[in-house]
Order: structure tokens, then C-alpha cells, then sequence
């Protein structure tokens, strides 16, 4: 690879997981050309160990930055991105949460769109995305506000998000960005922040999607998120609230750009999700109310079903999914009838395995063609389930 690079693992007491991303992709890393930094804050030496055994191996390509004293993973990230820890200036820097690895096929991918000279390279799997938009499968986006519109969720995600030092960070005013946006070390969303705000100040501007293939991203099941206990305050309060923050050339797609986070059946976007929460505690008729009027920020399912649940009231809420994804067949809401079906697995039982399986197929023809060419037809002169499952039988 002709431009150099630096990623930046970030990690705190997890020196398991990194003995399995070494073992799984140090070699490739080093084959690649892709210099590889450990931030380090664990509460022992057992990471940096690890490191230093490997760096005697010959990995001339690893390093180890300690990263005691600050304040938590976001201030980690932040000082990163700033090129601290780094012994030059790399043409590109990496951050990536430490559970993650990528197979050398897609380090291919990634090294290519580095070497074209593109100020992002985003590495992703459009299997995380929950709703229906035309003409997804682009390689390349220079409008930020489409940019944002299609991609502010995925921008969450610590994992292959690559921006060119010299465009995308040199340039940041850091005080700036403080002050006016609220980036800090206190901040869960820098990365979205930062990415979308320095786009808004770029004349032009040149960002490549390479997307995972099976078997390119592998995932370690010895960690996991630690966001699951906060996700109300994350997800309600502090991602709203980051991308209202965001300049104004983005204003027309902010509503529709969080609820593509929030809207996702692992959030807010699922009945058995919101049914859990209840459960749990975390979803009370208090809770109900305190949101109140952010719950259509953030979730497509009705106001009044949320309610339902937060009340116990499951039968209620389970008869307002399965009028809502009837009506909006009827009316030919077919992007939100496909987001009703595909999170809500429960409605098999309702309609039955068989015209389930017909639903599913037709719902997930109609999404695809749409997410690449645009548009689709597979729903032309549908009005009702009926007449879907007549089509079926037509054609044999």
C-alpha cells in the first residue's frame, strides 16, 4: 500500500481479546502494510504484555500507547483521532473498538480506497440497516447531506471508519468543535460529530463505502458492549440531542437520520424489544411519559403502543402492529409494512408459517430492489395481504 496508515485499537482490561485479534490478524495487518496501535488503560500489565511478546516476535508494525489518565473510552477515541500516541503523520487514521478483525480480502478493499486518495473509507455491513431508501449501494458519496441522511447511523459503530489526516482532522479547530458542538471527552457521539461537521466545512469532498463481504469482519464473543445498561440515556437523550447539534445543512435529514439509529429492533424499533425493557424495569409508565413527546424521534411503533406496553397492556399493543402493518399495505406504505414485518418475528405466529414465508419473500424482494435500483414493482396493484398471497397462487 503506497499510503500509510494507522490503526488504533482501543481497549480496557481485555487482553483476551487481544490475544485473538493478534492471533487472527497481525500477520495481515503487517502483510498490508497497516501499522497497528494499542491504546491501552487496563487496570494491569496483562495487555501490555501481550503486546511487548508480540513487538519480540519481529511485528515491527505494533505499538503500544498508554493510555492511563484519561478519562474513559470517548476521551480515548478523541486524543486518537488528534494523532496523539502516533511517532509521525499518517496519511490515515483508523480507531476500531478491540473485538473487531478483518479478513485480508477486505484489508484489500480498505488499502485500495485509501491508495485512490478518498478522505473517508468506511468499512460496513448494509445488513444493520432497518429501513428502506432508494440507491443505497453507491461506492462513492460527495454530498454530505445525503452522506449523512444514509450513513449517521452506521457512523456510531467504532469499527472501519478511516478519514484522511491531512482533510478530515489536521484542519479540525478542537476548541471550536468544543464549544460550539459539544466534543469532548464527555461526548458518546465524537465520531459522528466530527465526521459530519468537518464535511459541512469542505468545498468538496470524496467518501468511499467498502462493504463486508461474508467472512471479511470477524467479531470476538469474549467482550461485548458495555452500552446495553445505558440505553435510554445513549439513545433518547444524548443522540437526539448530537445530531440537532450538527450545522444546519444537514436540518432537512436530522429526524429521519436518528430515527435510523433508534429505529433498529435492537433499540426501539421491535415489540418484543420495547416488551422487554418493560420486564426489565426500564420502560415504566413514568419512563412513557418522560419521553413522551421524543418517542416519534426514535421509533417508528405508535406513541399509544409504547404506552400499552409500559402499562402492561400487551395484547393491546400486539393488535396495533398488526393493524398497523395491514393498513400500511393498504395504503401503500410498503418500506414501513417491510420494517413492521422484519422486526416483529412474532407475526409468523399470527398469519402462520406459510404466508409468513410469502410476506417475508415478497417484502425482502421489494426492499432489495429498491436499496439498489431505486424503485420496485413487486407491490403494483397491491392493496391488501390477500392480494399478495393471490399473486402467489397465480403464478403457480
Amino acid at each position: 500500500m503506497k499510503s500509510s496508515v494507522a490503526l488504533c485499537y482501543l481497549t480496557h482490561n481485555h487482553p483476551d481479546v487481544i490475544q485473538e485479534v493478534f492471533e487472527n490478524a497481525l500477520d495481515e495487518y503487517k502483510s498490508h502494510g497497516i501499522d497497528v496501535f494499542i491504546y491501552d488503560d487496563s487496570d494491569d500489565d496483562k495487555t501490555k504484555d501481550i503486546v511487548s511478546a508480540y513487538m519480540e516476535k519481529g511485528y515491527e508494525n505494533l505499538y503500544y500507547v498508554d493510555s492511563h489518565g484519561l478519562v474513559n473510552g470517548d476521551h480515548k477515541y478523541l486524543v486518537v483521532i488528534q494523532g496523539a500516541g502516533l511517532p509521525k503523520e499518517y496519511d490515515y487514521i483508523w480507531p476500531c473498538k478491540d473485538r473487531v478483525w478483518f479478513s485480508g480480502n477486505f484489508l484489500d478493499k480498505l488499502c485500495e480506497g485509501m491508495d485512490e486518495g478518498n478522505d473517508v473509507v468506511f468499512g460496513l455491513s448494509e445488513d444493520s440497516r432497518w429501513e428502506t431508501l432508494s440507491c443505497v449501494y453507491k461506492s462513492y458519496y460527495t454530498d454530505a447531506g445525503e452522506f449523512y441522511r444514509k450513513y449517521a447511523s452506521f457512523s456510531t459503530n467504532w469499527e472501519c471508519l478511516i478519514r484522511k489526516r491531512e482533510t478530515m482532522l489536521d484542519p479540525i479547530d478542537w476548541d471550536f468543535y468544543r464549544e460550539k458542538y459539544g466534543v469532548d471527552e464527555n461526548c458518546n457521539f465524537n465520531q459522528t460529530l466530527t465526521l459530519y461537521i468537518r464535511l459541512s466545512e469542505m468545498d468538496s469532498f470524496k467518501a468511499k463505502i467498502c462493504r463486508f463481504g461474508e467472512n471479511d469482519r470477524m467479531i470476538s464473543e469474549n467482550a461485548f458492549s458495555a452500552w446495553n445498561n445505558k440505553l435510554f440515556e445513549l439513545w433518547i437523550d444524548k443522540w437526539v440531542s448530537a445530531n440537532f447539534r450538527l450545522p444546519s445543512i444537514y436540518d432537512k435529514y436530522k429526524a429521519a437520520a436518528i430515527k435510523s439509529e433508534t429505529n433498529h429492533p435492537e433499540l426501539f424499533g421491535a415489540l418484543d424489544r420495547l416488551m422487554t425493557f418493560r420486564m426489565e424495569g426500564r420502560l415504566t409508565p413514568e419512563i412513557y411519559e418522560k419521553y413522551k413527546d421524543v418517542w416519534h424521534f426514535v421509533t417508528d411503533i405508535d406513541p399509544a403502543c409504547i404506552e400499552m406496553i409500559a402499562k402492561g397492556d400487551d395484547t393491546g399493543a400486539v393488535l396495533n402492529i398488526i393493524n398497523d402493518f395491514e393498513n400500511s399495505i393498504k395504503e401503500h406504505k410498503f418500506g414501513r409494512a417491510w420494517w413492521l414485518l422484519a422486526s416483529n418475528n412474532w407475526l409468523e405466529q399470527h398469519y402462520g408459517k406459510e404466508k409468513f414465508a410469502v410476506l417475508s419473500y415478497y417484502f425482502w424482494l421489494y426492499r432489495n430492489q429498491t436499496l439498489i435500483d431505486g424503485d420496485s414493482k413487486v407491490f403494483e396493484g397491491v392493496n391488501s395481504i390477500d392480494d399478495i398471497v393471490k399473486r402467489v397462487i397465480r403464478q403457480g
